[in-house]
């Protein structure tokens, strides 16, 4: 025993040793923020544990929401040589940190007993994630980057790497992917194992029975001289069809075995004081059973964003924003529907929050994405110095609904119903106005106010004669950045 403790002593000195004499930059950032949230059920009316399907109502309990939350992500990167760079994320917590005061960063402290009111202890629940860690090598021809990494595509809307200070999310990829550029042109190929876990067995599948596997290929054209970029990814996903991933272990709604492809076109043009950029999505193939009635589809979605910002100085910017995100009509023949990354935002409101988190599940209330939708998005910014004020208007419409008589799709939810009652398509209308200051070149303080005037698609209740009283949603709030 004692060998075995000199042993793993030395090899650890001999490892700390070694990563002293090699150049570490450490950069990263940490994000805090307070948010206050009145009327998250959208509506007043009482709506009972056991709902209808389909309905747009959320159960009863608190009807406003108030919390605080980190975001924390620390990022090594070990210099080996020249031509070799080692380069990772660290975090804790489901959305890359949590919520001030969860259980899993403090309990009471049991060695002073139960009547110690105030003494609190590390609960020693939180781990350590190793978000990414990989390797770059660095060759005359081509970039090479193999492990544990985020990808990014054209404005995020699918790929995205989290790379902001409050991006909860990221693409993660296990997996090689090299990067050969000539001159304007650039070929990056891709191989990754997106899973590959026995999740009852708590162990990797060594056979491949459970693999989730995807390969693809990005063609751009970036002209720096004309501020001109083209872009063309194309991957295929392919899942076994007990991986558990998309394996909820649910007979009703196992996806089983899929193979999709992801075709993405994006576009992007700067003149002088305008800038443009377009991005669309399209995915097509077999989607397996995403239906809870447990037959396979097809998977045939679409999306189309684009972007236009007008400088007419350096203090002033105005924008239009404007997409429509593929919905579901909830056949069981071919899938429709379509969702962004949750960190792609267009409100400080409107789809930036899974509502009924709030009350009902597990889910996180993060863990949203913009689907099923036609947006219009108005907004300015102000800067001088420091500061930085913005204004904002979005307006959205849903692309699907449910209609009496037919099948329809629960998009926030995800399972299809019977529909009894015609439901309205407008989402409603969103005001924001915020605010950043530029405390110091690492610390930004900035705020929100919004106002979201909930429209008719909310008060939906799958029954023509028992429709919810829609209430519109008041928010507000604050947040520390800090980039190092």
């Amino acid at each position: 025993m004692r060998s075995t403790k000199f042993v793993l002593a030395v090899a650890l000195l001999v490892l700390t040793t070694s990563a002293m004499a090699l150049p570490i930059d450490w950069g990263g950032s940490l994000g805090l923020d307070t948010t206050l949230i009145d009327n998250i059920r959208r509506s007043k009316d009482d709506v009972p544990t056991a709902k209808n399907d389909g309905t747009q109502g959320i159960v009863d309990n608190d009807n406003g929401a108030h919390f605080q939350t980190y975001v924390f992500k620390l990022n090594p990167h070990l210099i080996v040589n020249d031509a070799v760079s080692i380069k990772g994320e660290l975090s804790s917590g489901h959305t890359r940190g949590g919520f001030w005061g969860d259980n899993a960063t403090q309990t009471q402290d049991q060695n002073t007993g139960s009547n110690s009111y105030y003494s609190t202890v590390p609960a020693q629940r939180s781990t350590l994630n190793v978000n990414q860690l990989y390797a770059e090598l660095y060759a005359d021809t081509a970039l090479v980057k193999a492990g544990r990494y985020a990808k990014e595509y054209g404005r995020g809307a699918i790929l995205h790497a989290g790379k902001g200070t409050f991006d909860r999310f990221f693409t993660q990829y296990d997996g090689v992917q090299g990067e050969m550029r000539i001159g304007n042109f650039a070929l990056i190929p891709h191989w990754a194992r997106l899973a590959t876990y026995d999740e009852g067995a708590s162990k990797p599948e060594a056979n491949g029975t459970r693999d989730v596997r995807e390969s693809g290929l990005v063609a751009s054209y970036d002209n720096k001289s004309t501020n001109t970029e083209f872009s063309l990814a194309y991957t295929k996903r392919f899942s076994e069809p007990n991986n558990d991933l998309y394996d909820i272990n649910n007979p009703a709604t196992n996806r089983g075995r899929t193979n999709v492809t992801l075709i993405d076109v994006y576009f992007h043009k700067k003149w002088e004081k305008v800038d443009l950029s377009v991005e669309v999505p399209m995915m097509s193939g077999d989607y397996g059973r995403v239906y809870n009635d447990g037959t396979k589809s097809k998977v045939s979605a679409s999306s189309a964003l684009a972007e236009v910002i007008w400088s007419p100085s350096v203090r002033w910017d105005f924008g239009l924003h404007a997409g429509q995100v593929g919905g579901d009509k909830g056949s069981s023949q071919r899938f429709e529907g379509m969702q962004l990354n949750p960190n792609y935002h267009i409100a400080e409101l409107m789809f930036r929050y899974n509502y009924t988190a709030f009350n009902e599940g597990s889910q996180s209330i993060f863990d949203s994405g913009i689907s099923n939708a036609r947006f219009f998005k108005l907004y300015s910014n102000y800067k001088n110095d420091k500061w930085t004020w913005s204004a904002a208007a979005i307006m959205a419409t849903a692309m699907e609904t449910a209609k009496a008589g037919q099948r329809a799709y629960h998009h926030e939810e995800g399972y299809s119903f019977d529909s009894t009652a015609d439901q309205d398509d407008d989402y409603g209308m969103e005001l924001d106005l915020g605010f950043a200051y530029q405390w110091n070149p690492n610390v930004n303080v900035s705020g929100f106010l919004g106002y979201w005037l909930v429209g008719d698609y909310y008060a939906f209740n799958n029954d023509a004669d028992d429709e919810l009283k829609v209430e519109n949603v008041l928010g507000a709030g604050l947040k520390l950045g800090i980039d190092f």
